[in-house]
């Protein structure tokens, strides 16, 4: 059986590596990857770091070598450690506290591959030192707020810190929801980062892996999380029917419906609701021929949108359990990410999800050395799932400042689907 502590270094670690195998391919932006080119480049990072492959090598040897390469990390792993750092050092949630560090990490190395608006958003941040946490984020895209995958693609060392703690699904929205807020306010963004944060923490548990019931688990607690979403929604229209709150949320059902009817029918991703793109991947998984990934694309995406990148990367992790054409001999945290990246576009974030959800499962033992030596961040990793799983257990309440916070945001989830970052 894994070790509670292998899966917690193998989460973050299986992150990092996504991250930095993952951006490798990230700006072809291509509708899916070939398998072997993928491989190509993983069994490249593994002749580089022939040392972690059992290899014995002279002294001579080693002084001829050449400095083997290091794969950077991108801005997920970057804000990924700003969250375990902020949880860590706070023992809980300071939305100002991980603010702060989001902020003065992306101008230390803004060449990490931020996206255009939330650069703006840090910099709104740093101007009002940090006053109104949520403001920035929520005003983006004409206040409707961005339903990029930023949320989801840092939010493993929260899932870690919620598995510690023993907290439930609404003590685990309290914790996402606001972190996800920070650069994230559409509900379709703090929906998929609550997804991510499930699968993990699922993973985490789980000793023995039945797909069948990790999608039940998941389909059953983001059907909550969504009718949740929609009673608040429906709650704050009828309080106050003149609120320019009130009236967004009525625009934003009658671009719904608009959408709906104007949408080109090809266009089925857009249509289905993370709990019904969970359901379409009980169905692949449960066929014996697999799809192919042009449908994958098609249905699930995998672009920067929450929507349509997380269950991709559910999918890659569970998909990973049968056999893949073009895999053979390796491991399923290995053909987890070898697949998250040969479905294409955004390959770094969904290969860090993938893997972060691989690594919780399969744990750090299962994460090949070479790939390890090869990744920038790693041994930061490593360190910050020390001190996550060295955290006390118990239930902590989330700080007052961050309860007043969403206080005055609670209707930021209340926004259209027309913009992401």
């Amino acid at each position: 059986m894994v070790s509670r502590i292998s899966r917690f270094h193998g989460s973050l670690v299986g992150a990092v590596v996504g991250d930095c195998i993952g951006a490798v391919f990230e700006e072809a932006w291509l509708p899916g990857i070939n398998i072997d080119r993928v491989l190509r480049q993983v069994e490249k990072i593994e002749a580089d770091n022939v040392s972690s492959n059992s290899q014995v090598i002279s002294e001579s040897q080693n002084e001829d070598r050449q400095p083997r390469k290091i794969y950077k990390f991108t801005d997920d792993t970057a804000m990924a450690r700003s969250v375990a750092a902020s949880l860590i050092e706070e023992n809980g949630l300071n939305v100002k506290d991980m603010a702060r560090r989001f902020s003065e990490e992306y101008f230390k190395e803004p060449w990490r591959g931020y996206g255009g608006n939330i650069c703006l958003n840090f910099q709104a941040l740093k101007e009002s030192n940090y006053l109104d946490p949520f403001g920035p984020a929520s005003r983006q895209f004409g206040g409707h707020g961005s339903y990029g995958n930023g949320g989801a693609m840092r939010i493993a060392p929260a899932a870690l810190f919620a598995f510690r703690k023993q907290m439930d699904l609404q003590k685990l929205r309290e914790l996402v929801e606001p972190i996800t807020k920070l650069t994230h306010t559409h509900p379709h963004a703090v929906q998929g980062a609550m997804l991510e944060s499930l699968a993990v923490n699922l993973a985490l548990k789980t000793d023995c892996l039945d797909p069948d019931q990790f999608i039940d688990y998941l389909c059953d607690k983001m059907k909550i999380v969504e009718d949740m979403v929609e009673e608040e929604r429906r709650v704050a229209r009828a309080d106050n029917t003149d609120s320019p709150d009130a009236k967004r949320a009525k625009e934003e059902i009658d671009d719904d419906k608009d959408e709906e009817t104007d949408n080109d029918k090809d266009e089925m991703r857009n249509q289905l609701s993370y709990s019904e793109k969970l359901e379409k991947i009980r169905t692949y998984i449960k066929q014996e021929l697999q799809p192919d990934t042009k449908e994958i694309i098609e249905v699930l995406g995998t672009d920067i949108s929450a929507l349509n990148s997380v269950p991709a990367a559910v999918y890659a992790f569970l998909r990973a359990t049968k056999e893949i054409k073009g895999i053979q001999d390796r491991n399923p945290f290995e053909k987890t990410i070898i697949y998250a990246i040969s479905l294409g576009g955004d390959t770094d974030t969904i290969a860090t999800m993938a893997g972060a959800i691989a690594g919780a499962y399969y744990g750090i033992e299962e994460v090949p050395k070479s790939w390890q030596e090869a990744c920038e961040g790693v041994a930061d990793a490593l360190q910050y799932a020390t001190r996550l799983y060295d955290l006390p257990i118990e239930h902590q309440a989330m700080q007052s400042e961050t309860c007043q916070a969403m206080k005055s945001d609670k209707h930021q989830d209340m926004k259209s689907d027309t913009h992401q970052d």
